[in-house]
């Protein structure tokens, strides 16, 4: 009786830890939601201050101060809408469709971004992330991760988002690179930014950025996430081509990941 009594007590600790771990990662996901949510809003409501510093020269965009009343932030007004079929697009609302996106497949990749009226004139206004470092400057820095199992995972996951957005900064050219920030202070929390030129009309992956795996999370969210929700989210930012091609896409992703696992098992392409 007493060795039934202890085969019980080590099934139910086994549940209660699992139960727990669960439970922590859905709490860290629901706060990340939540914290969305507030920069949003503040991102839709922040008075805007007058001066602004202009960044780049190829696309509009300005660096500029955000006030509240509570908070003062950092924020990247973009106005230019080269949507296609300009031979040279670059649109904020790529960045848009982009952000979209990484909320509906639950990434926290994009930096929250909003459309807004600024001077009479629509644009986006993205949040600006502090206190950070680009991927190309680590690379030759040669500066490791704290976490290098965690920062490669995710990683892998944005290579998966780039391939589905059509948007390149792995693979395709080191100036590429510049788009990836990451938060030293936070865990070094990788961010994926500039993403005006992103959803080109293609019916195919980016052949430089090879899918050899992902978070068991984000390809569950694939597979759950329908095309019909997809359409509604990013109709307003992107036109019946670039939608299609996205879809496109994302059955490729799916039916690239489902191979990869018959040939090589789950253990080595899905990642927790």
């Amino acid at each position: 009786m007493k060795k039934v009594k202890n085969i019980l007590t080590g099934f139910f600790s086994i549940f209660l830890i699992f139960s727990i771990g669960f439970f922590c990662i859905s709490l860290t996901a629901s706060q990340e939601n939540v914290k969305q949510k507030e920069l949003e809003k503040y991102l839709k409501t922040a008075k805007i201050g007058p001066d602004k510093r202009q960044v780049g020269r190829r696309t509009e965009m300005y660096l500029v101060n955000l006030d509240d009343g509570k908070m003062k932030r950092g924020g990247y007004l973009r106005f230019t809408d080269n949507s296609r079929p300009n031979r040279a697009p670059d649109s904020y609302k790529y960045g848009l469709a982009a952000y979209e996106l990484d909320k509906l497949l639950d990434l926290n990749l994009v930096p929250p971004t909003v459309e807004r009226k600024h001077d009479g004139r629509k644009c986006s206004i993205q949040i600006k992330i502090e206190e950070i470092i680009m991927e190309d400057y680590r690379k030759i820095k040669k500066i490791e991760p704290p976490d290098p199992e965690s920062f490669y995972n995710t990683m892998d996951d944005l290579n998966v988002f780039d391939n589905l957005t059509y948007s390149y900064s792995l693979c395709k050219h080191k100036a590429g690179l510049d788009d990836i920030l990451i938060e030293r202070k936070k865990n070094w929390k990788i961010w994926r930014i500039d993403l005006g030129e992103a959803f080109a009309p293609y019916t195919e992956l980016i052949s430089e950025c090879e899918i050899t795996r992902c978070s068991k999370k984000l390809y569950q969210n694939l597979l759950k996430l329908k095309d019909k929700v997809i359409k509604n989210k990013v109709k307003k930012y992107l036109n019946k081509d670039e939608i299609d091609a996205l879809l496109k896409r994302k059955k490729i992703i799916i039916n690239k990941i489902k191979k990869l696992i018959a040939e090589k098992g789950e253990e080595s392409v899905l990642f927790s």
